[in-house]
């Protein structure tokens, strides 16, 4: 966590000064993203230590800053590039991020540490009993999630206009999805433990797709498209708070730093081109295009959720 508390800000400080955009892929891109890794990675799996009764509440409650965040962050961020320009703005916020990274580094605690792994090589990243259906499963619906997941925040802004409405509006808009993603991170982590982890990180990411799919892609007008946002904000996320405790009742809390290590990683690969190939997609053939393959990946990873819940629990009406 503190190399990612020092990476991170140092990205969009150096992003401020790029003259080409080679650099910013570097700064911006790389740095920034490798330091936000490290330290979501760390932290996102403490909670998973220290809970087991109420695990879920716990991980949604830690994991709800990022959605907080955005509440904040999305005007913020508008109206310092408006005062100050993108320069000054990327160096406020580089040096915001800094203060704040350094306080959660500062409050972060391990229950325990992880033991030494006993082999070197591929023996610390993988445990011969992770070798399962069930884990092939939470990896499939790893690499399927992220392709669709942060398309609908991306897109607000150009949706909005093409609604007819401002930039500012289109801010507000990723501010009300990032709101209610908060909300919904704390509020399926309570569900999950009342009703069952698999089974709410299936219905939260089955609605979320079909919500893309279906209410954005008949958002004709401004008031349809802010019910979008809000039920896509109280569904989206809901994988983000779910995924440390699901994987942990799949490899067991013993295998969770390599089991979770390897899901992220497995995200990459939608994260890198997911977004992108949905603004091609409407750049080119439209509007339905890209909405319809931003929640196609999700409702397969929804379907491939549900598999994994009947193959680790199969009666129908269960806790899970």
């Amino acid at each position: 966590m503190s190399v990612g508390a020092i990476v991170a800000p140092l990205g969009m400080v150096l992003a401020s000064y790029v003259t080409s955009m080679w650099q910013v892929y570097l700064t911006q891109g790389v740095l920034f993203g490798l330091g936000g890794a490290f330290v979501f990675s760390c932290s996102v799996t403490l909670p998973t230590q220290w809970f087991y009764k109420n695990r879920g509440l716990a991980t949604g409650i830690a994991v709800s800053g990022s959605g907080i965040g955005g509440v904040a962050l999305a005007p913020l961020s508008t109206h310092l590039i408006q005062q100050l320009g993108y320069r000054q703005a990327l160096r406020v916020l580089g040096g915001m991020y800094f203060g704040i990274l350094c306080i959660a580094v500062g409050l972060a605690r391990a229950r325990w540490r992880p033991p030494p792994s006993p082999t070197k090589g591929i023996g610390a990243f993988w445990d011969p009993s992770m070798a399962t259906s069930s884990f092939a499963l939470l990896m499939l619906f790893s690499v399927l999630v992220p392709f669709g997941y942060v398309g609908p925040f991306f897109l607000a802004p150009t949706y909005a206009s093409y609604l007819g409405q401002s930039q500012q509006t289109g801010s507000n808009m990723v501010s009300i999805m990032c709101g209610m993603n908060a909300v919904c991170r704390i509020s399926l982590g309570f569900l999950a433990d009342k009703s069952g982890r698999l089974n709410t990180m299936f219905a939260c990411t089955f609605l979320a797709g079909l919500f893309t799919m279906v209410i954005w892609q008949f958002a004709d007008s401004y008031g349809i498209y802010v019910a979008f946002c809000v039920l896509y904000g109280l569904t989206g996320g809901g994988w983000v708070s779910l995924f440390p405790v699901v994987a942990a009742g799949v490899v067991g809390v013993k295998n969770i730093q390599r089991g979770i290590g390897l899901c992220y990683f497995s995200t990459m690969f939608g994260n890198l081109v997911g977004t992108p190939i949905i603004g091609l997609l409407q750049s080119y053939y439209g509007w339905t295009a890209a909405i319809q393959f931003a929640g196609a990946p999700t409702v397969a990873a929804g379907l491939v959720m549900l598999a994994l819940r009947f193959k680790l629990h199969p009666k129908l009406f269960k806790r899970a």
